[in-house]
């Protein structure tokens, strides 16, 4: 049995850690989140374990790294773990994507559990827990449908419409412009040139909820469609696992708060197709612990990366 262990799970909004130990004190701690070209991925992700195992204190017999942003190659993981192992006293390195915290956290049958915020992921079980079937996402250049930040790109995409004549909706270009703090014709350029342009527009997602909230067509079209995006990755998620009525669907993230529309109008969807909302009262960090003080990675071994002293 591991005796202390740390965590972090986290993405473009923020990374969170934590540690266990077996005289039962525990540390969380908030990180800056960052999106893919903002940092040097290897050195942040190595830094940000390197110091919270230091703070901690003595030996971390398996520290997990679950995240949206991965390396990209084979010696990118290497090289965050062989500095890990060398400059902390952990003893073992875990590293996957935050699906699988996730779904860890989120998914105790077959099912697929569905995480949005600032980007999107998905991972789905099936046929008695023994399959594995990762979906969606895949990065804010190419995917991340039902995103926030593709919530708010679409709303910035009506709000330019409007401006030039080619449609959109004139009440979400006014408190765009508002929101962002600038002229009609100068919002892309201030969009572009923000500090953390990512991250912002993922932001103005919230805005869009609540102008959806207050009636505006244009917002809740956005929200429809992102409540589209959702239910079609939870129905191929269950015709890809051999689902059946008792399929589990786990909502996580910002963007599938229980009090956003988007999430009411996923419910009101999934009814269509036989299907629920299920709710495990535990989030993705909690999953992140719970990989932590697993005996191996069973199930999920093709998607973690080990590496040990």
């Amino acid at each position: 049995m591991l005796k202390n262990v740390i965590f972090f799970d986290g993405g473009g909004s923020g990374i969170r850690a934590k540690s266990q130990s077996e005289n039962g004190k525990s540390i969380t701690k908030n990180f800056a989140g960052f999106t893919p070209g903002e940092l040097p991925l290897v050195d942040y992700l190595a830094n940000l374990i390197i110091d919270f195992a230091c703070e901690v204190g003595g030996t971390i017999d398996r520290a997990v790294l679950a995240v949206a942003t991965l390396p990209a190659d084979d010696k990118q993981y290497g090289d965050i773990a062989k500095s890990v192992l060398a400059k902390s006293q952990v003893s073992e390195l875990w590293i996957c994507s935050d699906s699988v915290s996730a779904c860890a956290a989120a998914v105790e049958k077959d099912g697929v559990v569905i995480a949005a915020g600032t980007g999107i992921t998905a991972l789905a079980v099936g046929k008695n827990r023994s399959m594995i079937h990762s979906l969606a996402g895949d990065g804010f250049l190419i995917g991340d449908e039902a995103s926030a930040y593709w919530i708010g790109k679409m709303a910035l995409n009506s709000a330019l419409r409007a401006r030039d004549g080619r449609g959109g909706n004139q009440e979400l270009l006014d408190v765009t412009c508002k929101y962002f703090g600038s002229e009609p014709y100068q919002l892309p350029h201030t969009v572009h040139q923000l500090d953390r342009p990512v991250h912002a527009i993922a932001e103005f997602a919230k805005k869009v909820n609540e102008l959806s909230v207050s009636g505006n067509t244009a917002a809740t079209e956005i929200l429809n469609s992102a409540a589209e995006e959702i239910v079609l990755i939870a129905t191929t998620a269950k015709r890809e696992c051999g689902g059946d009525s008792s399929f589990q669907v786990a909502l996580i993230g910002g963007v599938l708060a229980a009090e956003n529309l988007v999430t009411k109008f996923v419910g009101d969807k999934l009814k269509v197709h036989g299907l629920t909302i299920h709710t495990s009262g535990k989030n993705s960090l909690d999953g992140a612990g719970t990989l932590a003080n697993l005996k191996d990675p069973g199930i999920f071994a093709p998607l973690i990366r080990t590496f040990t002293k």
